[in-house]
C-alpha cells in the first residue's frame, strides 16, 4: 500500500554545450558517461578551506558573470574565464573530456583523456627512438581525427607512500588542506581501449600553478584489441576489464571461423593496476568498432548493439556475472545447430572461477532464450542477491506475432546459481501505433527496493514524414517495486514524447547513489529540434530524491451509500488500485476496484474537508482527486459519475475520470509574476489543495527550475494555480478544464522537502487556503493563499522530515458537532504544531524527540492520539494524545508531563507499517510486512471512542463495541457514576438497550472497584470536557456501587412494569425484566437470593392466577426457567441451601428437582425435617448452613422439656466445638452458674490458642477466680509479677531452686537483642528479689551487657569481687568487638566487591528480559532466599554463655562474639564446573563417569553464582555487617564504662576500631558506587557509537544497599573522645 513520491529534484547542466565547427578544446559534445561527487566536498574526509593560501576573489568567485553564461554557435572560447573553488562533481563525456566544476556548475578545470593517451603514445614511441617533436606533432594531429568512444568513468581512493605524499605541496592544491593518504583517482576507460588514471589532487595542484590539467593524468596502458566493457568492484578494490584476444594460449595468432567472432577476455586488476587473474570466455560476435560520432542525428545510434558485451559486479564484490552473445550456444539437443545466443555467467572474483550459467529453472537444462544486450544488475541481500537481466517475449529478429501481438519485455531473474526464478513484467506505457520502445538499462538500488528500467522511445514515422517533421526520440525511467510477490510500477520519468513539444532528452547514464538508496542520478542528452537536421544539444544530468509514502488515503467526513470514508489508493504504473478500507481489508496486490489512466500516475493530490463543508453532506459530483500522470497532464476524479471505474465490492462505487487536462501550452497571464519559463508538469511535485469549490481548485506544488549552463542558483518556484471545470449537466462531453498560474514565489530560504495541507482544515477556518512548508534544512513555513510565505515561530525540526504534519490549530483536535464547530472556530486560535517523521526514522513534534525508532505514523482528529509503530525486536503500536504534546512542556518535571507516557500501547510484527486511522471506529489498517493488511482496533482508540459515545449517552453502540471488543462494562457506570445513577443515564440505558441479555451482562459483570482509577484511565483531554469531575465509588463504602447500581436498575425496572411503559414511552408488559431484576438480587453484595426466590414465587402465584392453573406454582415452568437462570448467576447448591434457610422445603424441592443433586439425598431430607419439630428441623438446617449461632438459640429453645444440667452440657460441647462463647455468655447470663463454666471455657481456650494473656484476664475475671489457671497463663506468657502474686494469694511458699528455675526459664527464651537483654534483667530481678542470690542477679546482667546496674548492685551488696567481674567481662567484650569490628570490615569489603560484580549480571538480566518479555529475570532456582529474615544484625555476635547459662554460680564465657566469615559461594574447583554440560564434541571428561548428584549436604544448599539469590545473600550479609542500633548503644555504654572503670586505653582502641570499622564501610560504598558511574558511562558512550539508546536498568536492591552504613556514636561519647584521644 505504499506509493513512491518524488521528494526532491536538482538539475544540473554543463557550462559548455555542443560546438561543431571549431575544436576548442573547451567545446563539449558526446554525451555524460560518469558523473562522480568528491568524496572530500561531501564531508568523507578532513577538507580545510584556507581562504588565506586560496589565491581568488571570492566576491567575484561567487558572481555568476565570472562564467559566460550567453554562450552561442560559433562563439570563441579563448577567452573562457575558469573558477578558483574547489571542484566538487566530475563529469566524463563519451568524446573523452573530464570536466570539474564546482558547487554552482561552473568549469574549474577539464582534462582530455584522449590527449593523454595520445600523449602516452608518444611518449613510448619516443622512446623507442622517434623524434620527440614529431612525435608530439603526431599527437595533435591524432586530435582531429574522430575520437575515440569513452565507456566508463569511477572514482576510488588509493593509498601513496609517504614518499610520494611528500612530493606534493598541500598548500597549492586549491586551497585544501588533505591530512590522510588516501587521493582520489578517477579511472577512465575507452573502447579503443585507453586506461587513464586521472589524480585529483595532483590536477588541482597543477591548475593551481596555471598548468596543463592534462599533467595531473596518467595513462595507464593501451588495450591492442580494445576494451570492451570495464569497471570496479563496489568496494573499489578490484578492476575487472573485458578485452579480445589476438593470439592463443601459445602464443600463436588466433584463427576463428569468421570475422564476426571474437575470443573475449576477462581480467581483473586491483588499485595500482596489477594483473590478479585473468580467464578467457567462449568465442562470441563481435559488436563491431565503437567511435566517438558526433552527429547525433537522433537515429539508432543511441540503441544497444545486439553482440554487446557487459557485466555487473555482485553487490559485496564477491563476484561478477558477464553477459555475452555466444556464437557456438546448443541446446540440449544433441543433434540441433549451433546458433548464437546470449548467455549470462558468474564467475569468483579472486580466481575468476565459472559458478554458474543461465539456465531455465524447470530443470531441464535449456538455456534462458531471448535475452538483450542491456547489461545486468545485481540486487542485494534484500532482494535475494538476484541478477536481473532483460528478457523479451520472443526473438527481436520477428517484430511481430501472426496475430500481430507486438513483443512484450520482462527482467528475468536468476539466482546464484543461475537458474531462472521469476520476473518483473515491465509496463509498455508508449503509444504502441505511433512509438517504438526499447529497454536500454536495468539497475538495482542499494537495499534492492527499487529496481529502475530504462528505455529509449522512437517515433513510428515514415521516410516521408521524417523529411517533413523532424524525429524526436525521448527516454524514460520506470521505478519498480517488489511487494508480496508482485512487481508494481511506482514512478516513471519520461523525458519528451508532448505533441506540442520540440524539446526532449535521451537517458545517457543512471546510478543509484552509494548511501542513500532513494537518490538516483540520471545523465541526459537533451535536444531541441530547430528543423529536420539541425538540433541543438546539451548536456545535463539531474539529482532525484524519492520517498516511500505509507499509503495515499482519503478520507471523507460524511460519505453517502456507495462512497467510502476511509479510500485506500495503490499506484501500478496506468492503473490506480483503491480499496475502502471501511468496507472491505482485501490485501494487495489484490484491490476492491481499479481505475485506468492514459499515463502512468506519479501522484495523487486529495481534497480536503474544509470548516464550513463539515457539518453538510457533500456534492455527488464533486471532484475529489486531482492526479498527476507521467506526461504532465492531470486528471481530475470524482464520485459522482459512473464510468470507467471498475468496482469488485459491492456496496462501493469507484472513483471515474471527469476530464484531464495538459499544464505544458499553460502560462500566465500576469507578467509582474516572472515565472520566466513555459512551466512543465513533469516539473512539479508535492501538489497540495488548499481551497477548493464546487468547480474550481487552488492548488499549490514545488517546481524545479531549468539546468543553465553555469547560473544555476538551486532556487525553486513554489507555483499557485487555479484548475477550474465547467459543471455542465450533459454528461456526454468531457469539461473544459482551464488552468492559470495565479502566483510564483521563488524559495530563497532553501529547497523544498516537502509541502502539505494542515490536517485539522475541517476543524479551524484560518487553515483554509494555507499549507506547511519544510525545507531541506528543517525550517518550517506557512504558505497562505495569494503567495504569502511566513516562518512559523517553532524553530527548525532537529533533522529533516519527509514525513510531515501538521495541525494550524493544536485545539481544534476535537470531532463535535456542527454548531460545536462553529461556535469553536470562532473562538482563540493557538500556535500551530508540527510531527514529523525523519528518514531514519526519528519521530519529532517540533524540538522535541518523541520516538528514536519509528517506521510509520498517523494523526487522527476524530480519535486524538498521534498513532505510530515502533522498530525494533519488540516492535509496539503507540499513541500519544494530542492534547498532551500540544501541552508539553520542556521546563516541567517528569510529574506534570506525561506526553512521552502515551496510552496502552499494542505489540505488532516486526515490520509492520500503519496504513489508515479509521475515522468512524476504532480501528486501524495495518500492513505486515507479507503484504496482508490487518484491521485491529486497539485499546487505546476503543476506550476513548467508548468513553466518548458514553458521554452523548449512545449505550446501545458504546455496549456493542465493549462486547466486541472485551472491554469491561463497568465503565458505563464507573465514567460518570452521578450521571448515570442521578441524572437519567440509566433510564436511558435501559431505554437503548432492547435485548434482555445484554441487560443481564452489564449487571453481571458488575464489581464493587472503580475501573477508571486502575484499569480504564479516562484521558485528560476527555476529564476536561466531561465536567463536573466525576463521582468515584471508592469513598463509598455502604451502600456500595454493585448495590447502589443494582437497586436503581431495579427500581427503574419495577416502575416500568408497574406503569406499563418506560419513561420515553417504550411498552412493557409485566415479567418483561424478570431477569435482569433476578440478575440484581443475585449480583448484590451479599446476594440477595431469598429476595430472588421471593420473587419467583410471588410472580409465580400472580401467572398462576392469570391464567388460572390448578398445578403446583413450584412446578410450573415460569419458576423453572427463572430457577435454572438464576443458577447460572449462582451455584445450585447454594440456591438449595437459600431454599432450605427459608425453611421453606416445598421451595428447596423445586429448586432441587432441576440440580445435579442426587434425589435418594435431598428427598428423605426434606422428609424427615418435615416430619420432625420446628425448631429441631431448624436446628439441623442451621447446623448444616453452617448458621452456629442461630442453631445455638434454636438448641436452646428445645431445652424446656431436658433436665438443665444436661442441657446445658449440650450446649456447652456446641459452644466450645464452634466457639460461640459470647452468644453462649448472652443467652446464659441470669444463671451464674453456667456463666462461669462458660468463662473458664473461654479461658482454655484461650490457652490452646497461646493466648496467655487473653487467658490470664479470663480467669482472674471469673466469679469466684481461677487461681491454678492464672497461674498456668502467667507462667506460660511470663508475667512473672503476676505469678508471684497469684501464688502469694494462694498462700503457696517458693524456695531458691524455684526461684532460679523461674529465672532460668525466663532468661532462656529466645527473641530480639533487646528482648534477650530485657529477659535478662528480668532474671536478675527474681534472683536478687526472691532468691537472694547476688552473683547470680550479677551473672545476668553481665550476660544483658548491663555493666552500670551490674555495677550498682554490687556496691549496694558490697561485694567487690563482684565488681572486678563486671569490670573484666566488659574489658573481655571490649577486645570481642574490637576483633569483631575488624572481621566485620574486612567481610564488608569483600562482599562489596562481590555485589559490584553481581549486580553488574542481574542488570543485564533485567535488560534481557525486558527486551524478550519474560515474566522476571529470576534465575531458575529451587528455593529464593528470603529478604525478610528473622535473621537479625545481632545474631552475628553470639552470646551462647548468656543465653545457656549452664548454673547459675558461674558463667563460661561473659561474652563470645562469632566472627562474620565470608560466606564464598562464587568459586571455581577445578573442571568440574566445566564438566557439568557434557556434550559428545566436548574432549574434556569425554571418559570420566558423572557422579551422581547428592541431594542432601552443603553442595544442595549451594547457591549458583551470579543468580539472584546469590544477590540476596549478598545484600543480607551486607547488611547485617553494619552494626544495628541495639548494637551501637552497647558499645558505647561499654566505652562509658571503661572509661570510668579506668580502662581508658581499651576505651580508646574500642572507640578507634568502630571509628576504622565506620570509614572502611564509608570508603568501600563510595568506591564501589564511584566504579559503577564508571560503568555505567563507559556503556553509554559504547551504546552511542553504535547508534543505539541507551537506558540505565536499576535493581530494586541497589538503594537498600547504596544506603547502608555505620551508625554513629551518640555525641557525649564523641565529645568525650575528642577530649582524651590526643
Amino acid at each position: 500500500m505504499r506509493n513512491l513520491a518524488l521528494q526532491g529534484e536538482v538539475r544540473h547542466a554543463l557550462p559548455l554545450g555542443f560546438h561543431r565547427e571549431h575544436h576548442d578544446r573547451y567545446a563539449i559534445s558526446g554525451k555524460i558517461v560518469a558523473v562522480i561527487r568528491n568524496t572530500s566536498a561531501d564531508g568523507h574526509r578532513d577538507v580545510d578551506i584556507n581562504d588565506g593560501r586560496f589565491d581568488y576573489d571570492q566576491d567575484h568567485a561567487n558572481d555568476s558573470t565570472a562564467v559566460d553564461e550567453s554562450y552561442q554557435e560559433g562563439e570563441d572560447f579563448s577567452s573562457l574565464q575558469l573558477s578558483k573553488q574547489p571542484p566538487e562533481v566530475f563529469v566524463m563525456t563519451s568524446e573523452g573530456k573530464l570536466l570539474a566544476l564546482d558547487g554552482n556548475d561552473r568549469l574549474v578545470w577539464m582534462v582530455d583523456l584522449e590527449k593523454v593517451a595520445l600523449e602516452s603514445s608518444a611518449e613510448q614511441d619516443d622512446e623507442g627512438g622517434a623524434d620527440a617533436s614529431s612525435a608530439s606533432k603526431g599527437a595533435n594531429d591524432t586530435l582531429s581525427e574522430p575520437r575515440s568512444e569513452w565507456f566508463y568513468a569511477a572514482g576510488f581512493l588509493q593509498e601513496e607512500s609517504p614518499e610520494a605524499s611528500n612530493t606534493h605541496n598541500a598548500d597549492a592544491i586549491l586551497g585544501l588542506n588533505i591530512n590522510d593518504r588516501a587521493r582520489l583517482h578517477v579511472t577512465c576507460l575507452s573502447h579503443a581501449g585507453h586506461v587513464v588514471s586521472v589524480s585529483i589532487d595532483s590536477t588541482n595542484s597543477v591548475v593551481s600553478r596555471n598548468g596543463s590539467p592534462e599533467d595531473g593524468s596518467e595513462c595507464i596502458g593501451t588495450f591492442m584489441n580494445g576494451l570492451e566493457c570495464g569497471g570496479w568492484s563496489p568496494d573499489g578494490e578490484v578492476l575487472a576489464l573485458i578485452t579480445f584476444a589476438s593470439e592463443d594460449e601459445e602464443g600463436n595468432a588466433l584463427q576463428l571461423e569468421n570475422d564476426e567472432l571474437r575470443l573475449p577476455i576477462l581480467m581483473t586488476m586491483n588499485t595500482h593496476y596489477e594483473i590478479l587473474a585473468e580467464v578467457r570466455l567462449e568465442p562470441c560476435l563481435y559488436a563491431g568498432n565503437h567511435s566517438n560520432n558526433n552527429s547525433n542525428n537522433g537515429t539508432s545510434e543511441e540503441a544497444i548493439h545486439p553482440n554487446a558485451i557487459s557485466f555487473c559486479w555482485r553487490p559485496d564484490s564477491s563476484s561478477l556475472a558477464v553477459s555475452t552473445m555466444d556464437a557456438n550456444a546448443k541446446t540440449t539437443n544433441e543433434n540441433s545447430e549451433s546458433n548464437p545466443l546470449r548467455r549470462i555467467r558468474t564467475f569468483s572474483r579472486t580466481t575468476l572461477q565459472l559458478l554458474s550459467l543461465s539456465k531455465e529453472e524447470d530443470g531441464s537444462g535449456r538455456d534462458v532464450p531471448n535475452l538483450l544486450p542491456v547489461s545486468p544488475t545485481w540486487a542485494s541481500a534484500g532482494c535475494s542477491h538476484y541478477v536481473g537481466a532483460v528478457q523479451s517475449s520472443r526473438s527481436m529478429s520477428s517484430k511481430t506475432s501472426v496475430r500481430g501481438r507486438p513483443i512484450s519485455m520482462q527482467v528475468a531473474f536468476m539466482e546464484p546459481n543461475g537458474l531462472r526464478h521469476r520476473e518483473c513484467k515491465i509496463h509498455m506505457t508508449y503509444d504502441r501505433m505511433k512509438e517504438k520502445e526499447e529497454v536500454v538499462g536495468v539497475v538495482f538500488n542499494l537495499d534492492g527496493e527499487l529496481l529502475a528500467v530504462t528505455s529509449l522511445v522512437t517515433p513510428l514515422t515514415s521516410a516521408s514524414q521524417s523529411e517533413q517533421k523532424p524525429v524526436c526520440m525521448y527516454g524514460k525511467l520506470q521505478l519498480y517495486h517488489r511487494s508480496n510477490y508482485h512487481w508494481y510500477l511506482k514512478y516513471e520519468l519520461r523525458y519528451g514524447g508532448h505533441i506540442t513539444s520540440s524539446s526532449s532528452a535521451i537517458i545517457s547514464k543512471v546510478k543509484f547513489s552509494e548511501e542513500d538508496p532513494y537518490q538516483i542520478m540520471v545523465a541526459l542528452d537533451r535536444r531541441h529540434i530547430v528543423a529536420v537536421n539541425t538540433s541543438f544539444h546539451a548536456l545535463e544530468w539531474r539529482e532525484y530524491a524519492f520517498r516511500w509514502d505509507s499509503s495515499t488515503i482519503y478520507y471523507r467526513n460524511n460519505p453517502t451509500g456507495k462512497d467510502s470514508s476511509v479510500l485506500a489508493m495503490a499506484i501500478d504504473g496506468k492503473t490506480l488500485h483503491m480499496t475502502p478500507l471501511d468496507k472491505a481489508i482485501i490485501p494487495p496486490p489484490m484491490y476492491a476496484s481499479s481505475l485506468e489512466f492514459p499515463a502512468p500516475v506519479v501522484g495523487i493530490a486529495t481534497r480536503p474537508s474544509f470548516f464550513h463543508e463539515l457539518s453538510s453532506r457533500p456534492d455527488e459530483n464533486r471532484v475529489e482527486f486531482l492526479v498527476t500522470m507521467s506526461d504532465g497532464k492531470f486528471a481530475l476524479l470524482n464520485f459522482g459519475l459512473c464510468g470507467n471505474g471498475i468496482s469488485l465490492t459491492p456496496g462501493f462505487s469507484p472513483p471515474s475520470i471527469v476530464a484531464t487536462a495538459d499544464l505544458l501550452p499553460k502560462i500566465s497571464s500576469d507578467h509582474e509574476m516572472g515565472i520566466g519559463h513555459v512551466l512543465e508538469g513533469t516539473a512539479l511535485r508535492d501538489i497540495a489543495i488548499i481551497d477548493a469549490n464546487n468547480d474550481s481548485f487552488t492548488v499549490i506544488a514545488v517546481s524545479s527550475p531549468k539546468a543553465t549552463r553555469g547560473n544555476y542558483d538551486f532556487f525553486e518556484n513554489l507555483i499557485e494555480m487555479d484548475i477550474s471545470w465547467n459543471t455542465s449537466s450533459d454528461s456526454s462531453h468531457s469539461p473544459i478544464v482551464e488552468i492559470t498560474i495565479t502566483a510564483s514565489l521563488p524559495l530563497r530560504e532553501g529547497r523544498a522537502l516537502r509541502i502539505v495541507n494542515w490536517s485539522d482544515t475541517a476543524f479551524t477556518e484560518r487553515a483554509r487556503g494555507s499549507a506547511l512548508l519544510e525545507l531541506f534544512d528543517g525550517a518550517l513555513f506557512s504558505y497562505s493563499q495569494g503567495g504569502m510565505l511566513e516562518p512559523l515561530g517553532l524553530g527548525h525540526l532537529l533533522e529533516p522530515c519527509p514525513w510531515v504534519v501538521g495541525l494550524f490549530d493544536p485545539h481544534a483536535d476535537v470531532a463535535v458537532s456542527s454548531t460545536a464547530v462553529e461556535s469553536y472556530g470562532r473562538g482563540e486560535s493557538s500556535n500551530p504544531f508540527v510531527i514529523g517523521l525523519s528518514s531514519r526514522y526519528r519521530l519529532y513534534c517540533g524540538e522535541r524527540l518523541i520516538s528514536s525508532a519509528t517506521s510509520s505514523f498517523g494523526v487522527s482528529l476524530q480519535h486524538r492520539f498521534l498513532t505510530h509503530i515502533t522498530l525494533g525486536s519488540r516492535p509496539q503500536m503507540r499513541f500519544l494524545p494530542l492534547a498532551n504534546l500540544r501541552d508539553f512542556d520542556p521546563l516541567m518535571g517528569s510529574d506534570e508531563n506525561t506526553a512521552l507516557d502515551g496510552y496502552e500501547p499494542r505489540s505488532v510484527e516486526r515490520g509492520s507499517r500503519l496504513v489508515a486511522l479509521l475515522t468512524n471506529s476504532p480501528s486501524v489498517v495495518v500492513q505486515m510486512p507479507r503484504g496482508n493488511l490487518e484491521s485491529m482496533s486497539p485499546r487505546a482508540l476503543a476506550l476513548p471512542y467508548v468513553m466518548t459515545k458514553i458521554r452523548e449517552r449512545d449505550y446501545s453502540t458504546a455496549l456493542d463495541i465493549m462486547r466486541r471488543q472485551r472491554i469491561d462494562t463497568n465503565l458505563i457506570v464507573d465514567f460518570d457514576a452521578k450521571d448515570f445513577l442521578e441524572n437519567g443515564g440509566a433510564e436511558a440505558f435501559l431505554d437503548q438497550i432492547v435485548k434482555i441479555d445484554n441487560i443481564n451482562l452489564f449487571l453481571s459483570s458488575l464489581i464493587d472497584v472503580d475501573t477508571t482509577l486502575w484499569k480504564y484511565p479516562v484521558p485528560s483531554w476527555l476529564r476536561a470536557e466531561n465536567q463536573p469531575a466525576y463521582a468515584s465509588f471508592q469513598n463509598i463504602e455502604v451502600p456500595s456501587k454493585v448495590n447502589r447500581v443494582c437497586a436503581k436498575m431495579r427500581e427503574i425496572m419495577l416502575n416500568a412494569e408497574k406503569n406499563g411503559a418506560t419513561l420515553s414511552g417504550k411498552m412493557v408488559t409485566d415479567g418483561h425484566f424478570l431477569l435482569p431484576i433476578l440478575s440484581t438480587f443475585a449480583k448484590e453484595v451479599p446476594p440477595r437470593l431469598e429476595d430472588a426466590l421471593t420473587l419467583i414465587k410471588s410472580t409465580a402465584h400472580q401467572v398462576q392466577l392469570r391464567h388460572q392453573r390448578k398445578t403446583s406454582v413450584l412446578l410450573s415452568d415460569h419458576v423453572q426457567n427463572s430457577i435454572q437462570y438464576l443458577a447460572f448467576l449462582a451455584d445450585y447448591e447454594l440456591i438449595f441451601n437459600t431454599a432450605i434457610g427459608m425453611y421453606d422445603f416445598d421451595l428447596a424441592k423445586a429448586v432441587a428437582r432441576h440440580s445435579q443433586m442426587d434425589p435418594k439425598v435431598y428427598l428423605p431430607l426434606l422428609q424427615r425435617w418435615r416430619s420432625i419439630p420446628d425448631s429441631a428441623a431448624r436446628f439441623e438446617v442451621d447446623v448444616k448452613l453452617n448458621r452456629f449461632e442461630s442453631a445455638l438459640r434454636h438448641l436452646v429453645s428445645l431445652g424446656e422439656n431436658e433436665e438443665p444440667t444436661t442441657h446445658f452440657e449440650k450446649c456447652l460441647n456446641f459452644i466450645e466445638n464452634h466457639k460461640l462463647h459470647r452468644l453462649g455468655l448472652e443467652l446464659f447470663m441470669n444463671n451464674a452458674s453456667f456463666t462461669r463454666a462458660i468463662m473458664l471455657s473461654l479461658g482454655e481456650s484461650f490457652m490452646r490458642e497461646r493466648k496467655f494473656e487473653e487467658a490470664l484476664t479470663v480467669f482472674l475475671s471469673s466469679d469466684p477466680k481461677y487461681s491454678d489457671g492464672a497461674k498456668r497463663a502467667a507462667f506460660a506468657c511470663g508475667d512473672w509479677r503476676t505469678y508471684f502474686i497469684c501464688c502469694s494469694d494462694a498462700g503457696e511458699v517458693i524456695n531458691n531452686d524455684q526461684v532460679t528455675s523461674i529465672a532460668e526459664g525466663i532468661s532462656s527464651k529466645l527473641g530480639s537483642p533487646k528482648q534477650q537483654r530485657e529477659a535478662y534483667a528480668a532474671a536478675a530481678r527474681i534472683l536478687l528479689d526472691y532468691g537472694h542470690d547476688v552473683a547470680c542477679a550479677i551473672d545476668m546482667l553481665i550476660a544483658a551487657q548491663m555493666w552500670f546496674e551490674a555495677r550498682r548492685i554490687s556496691h549496694k551488696h558490697n561485694r567487690t569481687d563482684l565488681l572486678k567481674k563486671c569490670v573484666d567481662a566488659a574489658a573481655s567484650y571490649a577486645a570481642s568487638c574490637i576483633e569483631d569490628f575488624s572481621e566485620r570490615a574486612s567481610t564488608f569489603e569483600t562482599t562489596n566487591d562481590r555485589f559490584a560484580e553481581v549486580i553488574v549480571l542481574r542488570r543485564d538480566a533485567i535488560k534481557i528480559a525486558d527486551e524478550t518479555g519474560a515474566l522476571d529475570h529470576h534465575d531458575d532456582s529451587a528455593s529464593l532466599f528470603s529478604m525478610q529474615s528473622t535473621a537479625s544484625n545481632s545474631s552475628l555476635r553470639s552470646t551462647a554463655s548468656g543465653a545457656s547459662i549452664g548454673s547459675i554460680g558461674s558463667v563460661a564465657s561473659v561474652s563470645t562474639v562469632i566472627s562474620i566469615g565470608a560466606k564464598s559461594t562464587f568459586q571455581f574447583t577445578g573442571d568440574r564446573d566445566i564438566l557439568k554440560h557434557k556434550s559428545k564434541f566436548n574432549k574434556i571428561g569425554r571418559d570420566r563417569v558423572k557422579k551422581k548428584k547428592k541431594k542432601d549436604g552443603p553442595a544442595a544448599k549451594r547457591t549458583k553464582p551470579g543468580s539472584e539469590e546469590h544477590l540476596k545473600e549478598l545484600v543480607l550479609i551486607l547488611t547485617n555487617t553494619c552494626p544495628d542500633e541495639d548494637y551501637v548503644d552497647v558499645v558505647s555504654e561499654t566505652i562509658n564504662f571503661l572509661l570510668q572503670s579506668g580502662k581508658q586505653p581499651l576505651a580508646k582502641c574500642l572507640f578507634e576500631a568502630y571509628h576504622e570499622l565506620e570509614a572502611s564501610v564509608s570508603k568501600s560504598q563510595i568506591a564501589r558506587l564511584d566504579r559503577d558511574k564508571v560503568h555505567r558511562h563507559e556503556k553509554e558512550m559504547l551504546a552511542r557509537k553504535e547508534g543505539l539508546t541507551y537506558e540505565h536498568v536499576e535493581h530494586p536492591c541497589e538503594k537498600e544497599v547504596s544506603s547502608l552504613c555505620c551508625k554513629s556514636l551518640p555525641t557525649c561519647v564523641e565529645n568525650v573522645m575528642s577530649y582524651l584521644l590526643i
